[in-house]
């Protein structure tokens, strides 16, 4: 009973809320933003490829009508289209790496969905399309089934690291997780629309090439958030880590502090 006294004490509680109130700040946590300078180095060097292939194939491909796949009935376009693919693959391989390192992925979704879409984008350049006004072959089957997986699984990489941050930093989980909703909508909505023009009328969408190179820069966009994401959120930061080391022993001091401001009533803990 004295103890409870004690602990319900006005004075004590008014002592504790002032001096926890001059420390309610924790140290700031400095973030090394380097798996979004991975990101940036190993996209741009990706984009080299397809930069180059777009010169060669300049007067046979039309970036508008035309998808990157078709770069590959070029000189040397099939080894440019697999270069960048390979890259990419690179990139996703590192970024599933530094997610589970970091703490953030939990569970095995995350690392599946990264290895589905390295090999999908190894698959791309590996596998080429075929010819246009030709039949289908297994190598153009391969390659646009790896193309949909590609862009298919990356949101689920997103809202499976999302819900596992229990305790976001910053608002950027909650941007990651928007991003990977509007993302999952849109290659729903893109598959739907171009295989039923495929299926049901013969044709495609019209503005295919556009399309597909403006998916590519937004698939490089989400990896810059979902690397931004880790680099914020790592769990395994020092710096946090000692934030919160040094806040418990605020409020150890705090609580030793109030006890002996608190006059003969702390007689009563001790008893």
């Amino acid at each position: 009973m004295a103890s409870e006294r004690s602990v319900q004490d006005p004075y004590l509680m008014t002592v504790a809320h002032a001096d926890l109130g001059r420390h309610s700040e924790l140290p700031p946590v400095p973030v090394d933003p380097r798996s979004a300078r991975t990101v940036g180095w190993l996209s741009a060097t990706a984009l080299l490829p397809m930069v180059a292939a777009h010169v060669v194939g300049a007067s046979v491909v039309d970036p508008v009508l035309d998808p990157i796949s078709w770069y590959a009935f070029v000189p040397g376009g099939g080894e440019l289209i697999l270069a960048g693919g390979l890259i990419m693959a690179l990139l996703g391989l590192i970024l599933t790496v530094r997610m589970y390192r970091a703490g953030l992925a939990v569970g095995p979704v995350p690392a599946a969905a990264m290895i589905l879409f390295a090999v999908a984008m190894i698959l791309v350049g590996a596998f080429p399309t075929d010819p246009p006004g030709t039949a289908a072959t297994l190598s153009a089957t391969i390659h646009r089934v790896s193309a949909a997986a590609a862009f298919c699984v990356l949101p689920a990489v997103g809202l499976s690291l999302e819900r596992s941050i229990q305790r976001p930093r910053s608002g950027l989980p909650r941007g990651l997780r928007t991003a990977a909703s509007a993302l999952g909508v849109l290659v729903s909505l893109f598959l739907v629309v171009h295989l039923s023009l495929v299926f049901f009328a013969d044709s495609g969408i019209v503005a295919f090439g556009l399309i597909e190179r403006v998916g590519f820069m937004i698939m490089i966009g989400y990896l810059f958030l979902l690397a931004a994401t880790i680099d914020r959120e790592d769990l395994s930061s020092g710096p946090a880590t000692a934030g919160i080391a040094g806040h418990e022993v605020v409020e150890t001091e705090v609580a030793g502090s109030a006890l002996a401001l608190s006059g003969p009533r702390s007689a009563d803990l001790v008893g």
